[in-house]
């Protein structure tokens, strides 16, 4: 069977039909932040009152997606009566502004001295809307509070009901002072 030169053109045409999207170039405002900065200090004032500092080594921001990256950040959060909430460091922090939610990764230490707790991990993820924070379930994350230290996976705090908790194994250490255990 002799085939036409037609043929050729149709199976030349399906062949080369294929989707191109991958010659489509990434558009490169995507890809280059907005604005860096370098040993930057931050402060954050809410109604007259500082609300956050926070120290970074790099601090990129991102326009597109209003992702912000921080590497090697110390931070400080204070409530609206002046106190400090909250005060850490860690290696990275990935944040997406526009939805509250921040990962942290690296040496990551916590201290939350209202709840009298302090926190270390390496990976921890915290949703300001609903003021949790979380651990994967294979994350180990390191807990102090008042004479209790526990370690564990698959952490998970509530900043509205003041709780924590742990999915998966656990062990701790409990001191207890030998003139309470006689009382």
């Amino acid at each position: 069977m002799k085939k036409s030169p037609g043929f050729f053109l149709i199976l030349s045409f399906f062949s080369f039909s294929c989707s191109l999207e991958y010659l489509k170039s990434e558009n490169s405002e995507d890809s280059i932040p907005e604005f860096t900065f370098k040993n930057a200090n931050y402060t954050k004032y809410e109604s007259n009152k500082k609300n956050i500092f926070l120290s970074a080594e790099i601090l990129e921001q991102y326009k597109s997606d209003n992702a912000v990256f921080v590497k090697n950040a110390e931070f400080q959060t204070f409530s609206s009566d002046g106190t400090q909430e909250t005060g850490g460091e860690c290696q990275l922090i990935a944040a997406n502004t526009n939805d509250e939610i921040y990962t942290l990764y690296g040496d990551i230490k916590l201290n939350l001295p209202k709840q009298k707790m302090s926190i270390d991990a390496q990976a921890l993820n915290f949703n300001k809307k609903t003021e949790q924070i979380t651990s994967s379930k294979d994350s180990e994350v390191k807990l102090t509070k008042d004479n209790i230290t526990i370690s564990g996976l698959g952490f998970s705090a509530s900043g509205v009901s003041k709780s924590f908790s742990f999915s998966n194994e656990v062990s701790g250490i409990i001191n207890t002072n030998e003139a309470e255990n006689e009382n």
